[in-house]
């Protein structure tokens, strides 16, 4: 299984809204498409920062997803709207038991 996280720094309170805005179609057709196993965005309360979690089947299929009408408009559509490039991590993980 793939997990990414992706953290992006709204420029001010405005920007934030406008991107959880933006987030919403994003995340509705990223959880409908084929090998996606969660798709999440939280907010930071502390500094109104916010996280994407994602959960896929395999790299392949997140690399497919990174090529999506969604996921390139919702770039295009926050471009403006961060403070810098979102940070990205990518970690392939097995599930495991406690």
């Amino acid at each position: 299984m793939i997990i990414v996280q992706a953290k992006a720094i709204p420029k001010d309170e405005t920007s934030k809204n406008e991107i959880i805005g933006f987030a919403q179609d994003l995340i509705e057709k990223s959880r409908e498409e084929a090998g996606n196993v969660d798709y999440n965005l939280l907010v930071n309360t502390d500094d109104d920062t916010l996280l994407f979690v994602e959960q896929w089947d395999s790299i392949e299929i997140l690399n497919n997803h990174l090529k999506t009408e969604h996921f390139i408009k919702f770039g295009e559509n926050i471009g403006d709207l961060v403070a810098e490039d979102l940070k990205i991590s990518v970690f392939d993980a097995n599930p495991t038991s406690l």
